[in-house]
């Protein structure tokens, strides 16, 4: 087996897909910007040789971040499959002894991740038990602001507004921008963290969350550890989207309206948080039901003083 770079055979399969294979450019430009977008993510996990791409590690964890960019559900399909032809092509080279992205399913990471609502308490769980004071202070923040993993990686020190109590999102998805109220203890845990907790580096850096040498902490080094944690504290491995999830789902149950929800998801509409939600028809009817029962009453009302 050769010791190929990732580099080096995602530029041999290029030019094998548009001189030999022939495809349309616009294909070819798709297979280059994920190849590529692949190989920053395992650079970023100093991951350089091609065999040691694992498939728990690597493969599942790059579709997991990709549902937790909230990536439409055919776009994530249509990465995934990007990758499991250039892995199955790599076999063939004999580069690689197997495809890690062989056995990626991507309606069973949707499913997955829309099926697992924490409680509370579990969120204290994953909480006290962070590996240190960046990632309490990421996994906090979508517990309690239910932010995007890549809105909270964004975050500058500027964006936490402490005089207004609000976080701040300039270029949510969408390339919109919006303004989320922190919690008391989110409050108190990010001031903390920027006064004496976050990292004391030589080179400056204007985000929020950096790792000791100072550069941007990564989505698939927060998503790596909350599996870790969350295996040995509640028995499953979640990524950080169910952080968002369960903030979203925990405040529909307390009652809280679902136009209000929505904008602090930065969702579009309220059909995409019931979406989000998990509404059923049954559910809705409910609600109609209420408006129903109200209207029967008013009209009983009537009849008796007619």
């Amino acid at each position: 087996m050769e010791c190929m770079t990732i580099e080096e055979a995602i530029s041999i399969y290029l030019e094998d897909v548009e001189f030999r294979q022939r495809k349309s450019q616009d294909t070819v430009k798709t297979y280059r910007n994920t190849l590529r977008r692949f190989e920053n993510m395992m650079d970023e996990a100093n991951v350089t040789l091609l065999k040691d791409v694992d498939e728990t590690a690597h493969a599942y964890a790059y579709r997991d971040e990709l549902v937790d960019c909230e990536r439409a559900f055919n776009t994530i399909k249509k990465y995934v499959s990007v990758l499991k032809t250039f892995m199955a092509y790599s076999v063939e080279k004999g580069w690689i002894t197997r495809n890690p992205f062989a056995q990626v399913n991507v309606s069973g990471a949707e499913a997955r991740r829309q099926s697992i609502i924490l409680s509370r308490e579990q969120l204290h769980q994953i909480l006290y038990h962070a590996d240190n004071a960046t990632l309490y202070n990421i996994y906090m923040i979508g517990c309690d602001a239910g932010f995007r993993i890549s809105e909270t990686l964004n975050l500058t020190i500027e964006d936490v507004a402490f005089d207004t109590n609000e976080l701040v999102i300039r270029h949510g998805k969408g390339n919109k921008m919006r303004e989320v109220p922190m919690s008391d203890r989110l409050r108190d845990a990010l001031l903390r963290y920027i006064q004496c907790e976050r990292p004391k580096t030589d080179a400056e850096s204007p985000y929020l969350f950096i790792m000791p040498r100072g550069t941007k902490v990564r989505a698939n080094y927060v998503n790596e550890y909350l599996q870790k944690v969350s295996n040995e504290q509640l028995g499953f491995g979640i990524t950080s989207h169910i952080l968002r999830h369960s903030f979203a789902t925990e405040l529909h149950n307390a009652g809280v309206n679902i136009t209000k929800i929505s904008r602090l998801l930065g969702h579009t509409s309220t059909e995409t948080t019931e979406l989000y939600l998990h509404i059923s028809k049954e559910q809705k009817h409910e609600t109609i039901e209420v408006l129903n029962k109200m209207n029967r009453q008013i009209y009983q009302s009537n009849k008796k003083h007619k």
